[in-house]
């Protein structure tokens, strides 16, 4: 079977973050929050995020339709971005908004991570391609994620209507992202014993010995960049001084270069090993956020992209790609759901409230976060 479908929806669910995820904290701003109340908005999705991952990888597993729950995502979280919209100014529907959309959209990422797995499963390894053939899906979603900011750039109006016209970018790929479930196949596994209680058996994977290092090392990594990614846009814009409609465009050249870090996994395996790859990938994150905080120039900003594709593979290829293969029939959706609310979710709240802390302990200003 094809994997042409799954492809064109990776790149277009991808594609509403790659709207909203570089300008999200320039977006608030300019819907008249100030510095504590972005970081108040950016946090509390993660109190929701404690349940939706696992409910909807829950469901996925008990054989509802993922093109359902697709679809359900992805309406409510289009009607969420239009109220942020026209919410009135500084109000606190605003916030309300951003966290209903935050937490009905996470879902998709590990919901289209358990559909890819078991639809190799279902249909063979060499469904996927080459062995590790997962990176050579996933690298649609890096492409979707990075289009979007050409968008902004050259279609979506002048310097101070980027941040808001990017919901408006976000609501139009989130349409085409629905339209595309329509053309996906079934994904339940025909013949596949149902398994009881597979969220339980999820979270009983991720503790055990044989994942729980990588997780607790990726738990610490994911609370720093959560607590600089969420404000990177705000950073660019105040410390290095780049405009902030040349903000997405700049962050894209890394996910550009990221694809050929994607193509290239299967031989940076064979020479590094997973292991190596991840520790290699999560040592370029700290040197280039180092980079960044000492020189914060353009000229910066632009080298170390070259290094974000090794950080990607080492925070959200590598590990998906290592649970699936500890996971069993009938729970491949929750251990991607599982790894969500076990590690992304709780990262994402302790990384921003650190962000906070850093900020105005720094004197309000981002500089102190890539330190």
């Amino acid at each position: 079977m094809s994997l042409v479908p799954l492809k064109v929806q990776f790149f277009f669910t991808y594609g509403v973050l790659g709207c909203l995820g570089p300008l999200q904290a320039l977006l608030l701003r300019a819907k008249g929050y100030d510095a504590g109340q972005v970081a108040l908005a950016i946090s509390l999705p993660a109190v929701g995020l404690l349940i939706s991952p696992i409910v909807m990888a829950w469901l996925a597993d008990r054989e509802v339709d993922t093109r359902r729950i697709l679809r359900f995502v992805l309406v409510g979280a289009g009607a969420a971005l239009t109220g942020v919209y026209f919410a009135p100014q500084g109000s606190w529907l605003i916030t309300a908004c951003w966290v209903t959309y935050s937490v009905l959209y996470t879902p998709s990422l590990p919901l289209l991570d358990g559909y890819f797995f078991n639809h190799e499963r279902r249909h063979g390894a060499g469904a996927a391609g080459a062995d590790g053939g997962y990176q050579f899906v996933r690298v649609w979603g890096t492409v979707g994620y990075m289009v979007p900011s050409l968008a902004l750039l050259f279609v979506l109006g002048k310097e101070e209507h980027t941040a808001p016209n990017a919901i408006w970018c976000a609501v139009a790929w989130g349409a085409l992202a629905f339209a595309s479930t329509y053309w996906l196949a079934p994904a339940s596994l025909a013949g596949t014993a149902r398994v009881k209680a597979p969220t339980a058996r999820a979270l009983k994977l991720i503790a055990s010995p044989q994942a729980l290092p990588m997780c607790i090392g990726l738990f610490l990594v994911f609370t720093a960049a959560s607590a600089y990614f969420p404000i990177i846009s705000v950073f660019m814009t105040d410390e290095v001084g780049i405009p902030q409609r040349w903000v997405p465009l700049v962050l894209a050249l890394g996910v550009l270069i990221e694809v050929g870090y994607l193509f290239g996994l299967g031989p940076l395996r064979k020479i590094l090993r997973m292991k190596g790859v991840m520790i290699v990938g999560l040592s370029t994150m700290a040197l280039r956020l180092a980079a960044l905080a000492f020189f914060p120039h353009l000229s910066t900003a632009l080298i170390i992209q070259v290094f974000h594709g090794f950080e990607i593979l080492a925070m959200f290829v590598v590990p998906v790609v290592f649970l699936d293969r500890m996971a069993g029939d009938g729970y491949r959706n929750s251990i991607q759901g599982a790894f969500t609310i076990s590690i992304t979710v709780p990262t994402r709240f302790i990384g921003n409230l650190l962000a906070g802390e850093i900020r105005e302990a720094t004197g309000g200003t981002t500089a102190g976060l890539y330190t």
